[in-house]
């Protein structure tokens, strides 16, 4: 009787050694592939928001007409100081524009790099180098090799006043420091499932010497955290996480369970380091979700919200509005006073925002243009939310600033009309057609300061 009573706890061992293996390699898997997605969002995200950024700042006739012999003239010494602005104060490995030769074929144009690429020498091609010759900004989704390195790109066209592709800023990114990070990233998860698993056999060693009982329990509990897998990825997915007394209530079975402190103690490092294998992966999250240098969400997390909301359209449940923002003046402040003051200009309108609108809301999505996605379906409250901006940009240029000029920020908002409206796009078009009314009417007023791409 005592064999037979042996033999079934050893087969339950197993089962259970089996079940937390593959829980905790699955687990570590998924995870590993959500934190990889995650990375090359962050990385896409800011070499688009470096590009366009650069992009905004250069005048597209003048990069359609710079030649080798220009070298030295006050043209290419502008689009020179500019690129390397943000060669020496951007994360970033480099940065340099392009011309489209025609028949896949780019070559350099100006490369502010130690080691520049030759004016008018070869560019490696790419799908997404092509996408933005034909006046679409885009990223490279796969590394791809050339005789300096290994690289993402990013690529954002330049257009002239006549609407043409004047050239392309190209933004690299080492794709040996996503290599180093992702290694380091898997080298984690692999511990931790492999120390949670050590843990969990422990456990149930434990609890069988002692227990039959009490082995039960373990299992019953092994197999819910099991269970929790899924649950576990879809939060690293949504960006949500496990309520508090979800978590109090599970720690709650281990306690009630009446076993001995040790194997307490273990359990609870189990979940322990879940907690913080989540919370690692959720910081990624939140990196690749937000714009570096104002705080505020990238277009990364505004294509997001903009999905949402089509799907709540569709199913009749929506109720929004958008406001739509575009700072005036920023090339005059780069040329004049240099970046470093059109930066924290950037800056200073995002605190603004922030302030009025809330952060949750408010989005950068290029060089100076930011949009708040709200939750207003009243447009008069919508008109003293703008109204209250105005007051707050007042306040803000009695003070003094660093950037020779007042802030000033041209606005527009619409509101989703239940019935009217099939899409976002649409509210959106709204918006940002009243902002480029307040935009005229603002360099009507103040025609010395309006850009000179404009």
């Amino acid at each position: 009787m005592k064999r037979k009573r042996i033999g079934r706890t050893g087969v339950m061992m197993i089962i259970v050694t089996v079940l937390l293996l593959l829980a905790n390699l699955t687990l570590g898997f998924l995870l590993t592939q959500q934190a990889n997605n995650a990375m090359l969002d962050l990385i896409h995200s800011r070499m688009l928001d470096v590009a366009k950024t650069a992009a905004a700042m250069l005048d597209g006739d003048v990069l359609a007409s710079l030649q080798a012999e220009d070298e030295g003239t006050e043209a290419y010494q502008t689009v020179y100081r500019t690129l390397e602005y943000f060669q020496d104060n951007f994360e970033l490995k480099y940065i340099y524009t392009v011309r489209d030769q025609g028949n896949k074929q780019f070559t350099f144009i100006i490369d502010p790099s130690d080691e520049p690429g030759e004016f008018d020498s070869p560019v490696v091609y790419t799908d997404a180098l092509y996408q933005a010759s034909l006046g679409t900004a885009a990223a490279d989704g796969k590394p791809y090799h050339d005789a300096w390195g290994t690289f993402y790109s990013a690529y954002t066209p330049v257009f002239t006043k006549d609407g043409r592709i004047g050239g392309i800023v190209a933004v690299d990114f080492g794709a040996d420091w996503y290599e180093q990070h992702m290694s380091s990233l898997r080298y984690t998860v692999i511990s931790v499932a492999l120390v949670s698993l050590a843990i969990g056999v422990l456990i149930v060693v434990a609890f069988s010497r002692r227990s039959r009982k009490r082995y039960r329990i373990m299992y019953g509990q092994l197999n819910e955290l099991a269970g929790k897998v899924e649950e576990l990825v879809q939060e690293v997915e949504t960006g949500s996480a496990v309520s508090i007394p979800e978590k109090a209530r599970i720690r709650q079975t281990v306690e009630d369970s009446d076993r001995d402190a040790d194997a307490d103690t273990l359990g609870n490092k189990i979940l322990s380091m879940q907690d913080e294998l989540r919370r690692h992966i959720e910081n990624i999250r939140k990196q690749a979700y937000l714009d570096g240098m104002t705080g505020v969400g990238n277009k990364t997390a505004y294509l997001d919200t903009v999905h949402h909301l089509d799907r709540m359209i569709q199913e009749d449940i929506a109720i929004f509005s958008v406001a739509v923002f575009d700072l005036n003046g920023l090339k005059l402040i780069n040329d004049n006073y240099g970046h470093e003051c059109g930066d924290q200009a950037l800056v200073d309108a995002a605190a603004l925002l922030i302030k009025v609108f809330g952060q949750e809301h408010v989005y950068r999505i290029g060089g100076d243009e930011f949009i708040a996605v709200l939750k207003e379906s009243d447009e008069e409250a919508l008109k003293r939310l703008l109204a209250r901006l105005d007051d707050e940009l007042v306040r803000h240029n009695q003070n003094a600033h660093s950037y020779g000029i007042p802030l000033a920020v041209s606005k527009g908002a619409a509101v989703y009309r239940k019935g009217e409206d099939a899409d976002y796009k649409a509210v959106f078009k709204r918006a940002d057609l009243a902002m480029y009314d307040d935009k005229r009417a603002f360099y009507t007023k103040f025609g010395d300061r309006r850009r000179k791409t404009d």
